[in-house]
């Protein structure tokens, strides 16, 4: 079954509640998300009336830990539902994860969370273990049209869409305090009003809306390699990270990242940081550990590689990086 709304938040806000209206996701059911996910997630979650929990990642991996998550599983029998997402766009395989999830309970919902990886329009999730894969064209993702999301979901479930109102402003004031939360360590109190959605509508026809994304996605997949093999090439090798993670954006590892950051900006040029470990965003009990989610954020950059950033802007950035270290 295709899904397809104006934003991926959509689909995964419709798919929960649908969840929920059919009797997959009880009152005591409990969803398990990576400690490093984008914090608007877990307020979809809450928005859908949804429990969840959040686990660590793995510093092989940067997804979410699988022995951690294995074993929760196991110990807590109200676990009906996995998000799994892809960090940085990876290309990593979790399909023997999935069966393993499946052998413990098979009635466990799992997501593949595909927001950051090329957009996969022939994706057959019949064949999949996942239950649902997900995938993203809005602001900052792979391909970037600023709109849209879209996924497919098994047969075995049902997907109604909810009518939702939209205020721009809401989602304006959601977002403010969202970073407020992350700025300054605190906890995030959730208000429900109308933040999902969009007041843009570019597509009503997914014919129309794949055959765009399907036109423009070699360009963009060209420019990415273009910039990449620059950063590849002249970047010390000591700061880059695993070729797997620069799908989406080029990540180099820092222990100066704070530092390298406001040179970066400086210079005129920009670079960005990706999601904090949120436990303490959300209350939950990770809030005065060291995890691997807050290890990693210490020292990754993501660099861009789409088409806000030039050859010339990859030569200057490298450049720079490397008499920074």
């Amino acid at each position: 079954m295709v899904l397809f709304e104006v934003r991926a938040s959509v689909v995964l806000y419709n798919i929960l509640r649908s969840l929920v209206k059919y009797g997959h996701i009880k009152k005591d059911s409990i969803f398990l998300l990576p400690l490093n996910i984008c914090p608007i997630v877990p307020a979809i979650f809450l928005k859908a009336g949804v429990k969840f929990d959040f686990i660590d990642i793995s510093l092989k991996t940067l997804c979410i830990d699988e022995g951690v998550l294995l074993e929760k599983i196991n110990k807590n029998k109200n676990i009906k539902g996995v998000l799994f997402v892809k960090s940085y766009g990876t290309n990593y395989d979790a399909s023997n994860l999935f069966i393993e999830i499946k052998k413990i309970d098979d009635n466990i919902f799992i997501i593949d969370d595909s927001c950051l990886k090329k957009p996969d329009f022939d994706y057959d999730i019949e064949q999949s273990q996942a239950d649902l894969i997900i995938f993203s064209t809005g602001y900052s993702k792979y391909v970037d049209i600023g709109w849209g999301g879209f996924g497919f979901l098994k047969d075995s479930y049902k997907y109604d869409k909810q009518h939702m109102l939209f205020s721009n402003s809401d989602l304006m004031q959601l977002t403010k305090q969202m970073n407020s939360s992350i700025l300054h360590g605190k906890s995030f109190y959730y208000v429900d009003n109308n933040w999902l959605g969009s007041d843009t509508h570019l597509y009503n026809s997914f014919t129309e809306y794949a055959k765009y994304i399907k036109n423009i996605l070699p360009k963009v997949t060209k420019h990415k390699e273009l910039i990449n093999d620059i950063y590849k090439k002249e970047l010390n090798y000591k700061v880059q990270m695993k070729e797997e993670f620069s799908n989406w954006r080029f990540l180099i590892f820092v222990n100066n990242k704070e530092h390298m950051l406001k040179k970066i900006f400086k210079a005129g040029l920009f670079a960005s940081s990706h999601y904090k470990d949120i436990g303490a965003m959300y209350g939950c009990n990770y809030k005065d550990k060291y995890t691997n989610a807050k290890y990693s954020h210490s020292g990754i950059i993501n660099l861009f590689n789409d088409f806000r950033f030039s050859k010339k802007n990859a030569y200057k950035i490298s450049k720079l990086i490397n008499n920074s270290c």
